[in-house]
């Protein structure tokens, strides 16, 4: 069976309803597409790499992860420690606003916790600047180090920079340029481009990706569509999927999964960027960021 390692931090998320109660899910970057690629590619073993604590919303969150058909085994349960939360709000345009607890998420110890030897040998192993940045500033080298050593057949790294998180440009740039070198596929958007490198064409972008050594590159541009490359070929630019927007949490999340379920059931680079494009226009059209089809 293919083997699929995805490390990374699953949240609490409060989402306020027009009423102004609150309903719960769990949620985060890295989670995310470790679901959507599940729910698209349900023969393949997703195993997520976290840590949560022994609390009762811990508990909840791997029963959820488990329902999804996500494989805990490789997250350990810590006394004491407890998830990070975030609420979230949208406006009439579908736009977000998020308030974060996340300082003592349990999850920022994953690299701390997680048994190296059990991560070893995936046929694909997943990672966000999310994951990194989340960790104390002293254990990002080593992390990337530890991606190094962990063998996997196949290293795929988005981005997904998120300014707040990092504690200057430099760390930010050192750290995620660090994970691109060692990537074979890379999952950017245009914004996190545009963070590390200044503004540029999505080909001058697409150019340097390349040049890091990927063997292929998923550039999202939000509503501009997708520009894609792969096993040295000519770069295809590819359009998004028009739809009505209800909220726009998790897009580049789902292009991510499906993408990747694509490509690990054998479909080529630009056919698994059209199915990360249709199912990023279909979230948006829902509400939350792993929603699910309408009955």
């Amino acid at each position: 069976m293919t083997r699929v390692v995805v490390i990374g931090e699953c949240m609490v998320e409060l989402r306020r309803r027009p009423d102004g109660a609150y309903d719960r899910a769990f949620a985060g970057d890295a989670y995310n597409t470790a679901v959507q690629l599940k729910r698209r590619a349900p023969d393949v073993q997703v195993q997520f790499a976290s840590v949560t604590g022994d609390d009762s919303l811990s508990a909840d969150m791997r029963r959820a992860w488990r329902a999804e058909g996500i494989d805990d085994s490789l997250s350990p349960s810590v006394p004491g420690l407890l998830p990070g939360l975030y609420a979230i709000d949208t406006d009439a345009t579908g736009e977000r606003r998020f308030s974060y607890w996340r300082g003592q998420s349990a999850a920022r110890r994953w690299l701390a916790e997680l048994d190296a030897q059990r991560l070893a040998g995936a046929d694909l192993l997943f990672l966000t600047g999310v994951s990194l940045a989340i960790l104390p500033p002293a254990e990002r080298p080593p992390a990337l180090a530890l991606i190094d050593r962990l063998g996997a057949r196949a290293f795929a790294f988005d981005p997904n920079i998120r300014p707040a998180l990092w504690e200057s440009e430099a760390a930010m740039r050192a750290t995620v340029e660090g994970a691109m070198v060692g990537a074979s596929i890379l999952l950017p958007s245009a914004d996190d481009l545009d963070h590390m490198w200044g503004a540029g064409t999505p080909a001058e972008h697409l150019r340097r990706c390349r040049s890091l050594g990927a063997r292929e590159v998923a550039l999202t541009r939000g509503a501009e569509g997708c520009l894609v490359a792969g096993d040295g070929g000519d770069a295809v630019r590819l359009d998004a999927r028009t739809t009505p927007v209800v909220d726009t949490s998790g897009p580049g999340d789902a292009f991510d999964g499906a993408y990747l379920a694509a490509r690990l059931t054998g479909a080529s680079t630009v056919d698994a960027a059209r199915a990360g494009l249709a199912l990023a226009a279909r979230v948006v059209s829902l509400a939350g960021a792993l929603p699910r089809e309408p009955a």
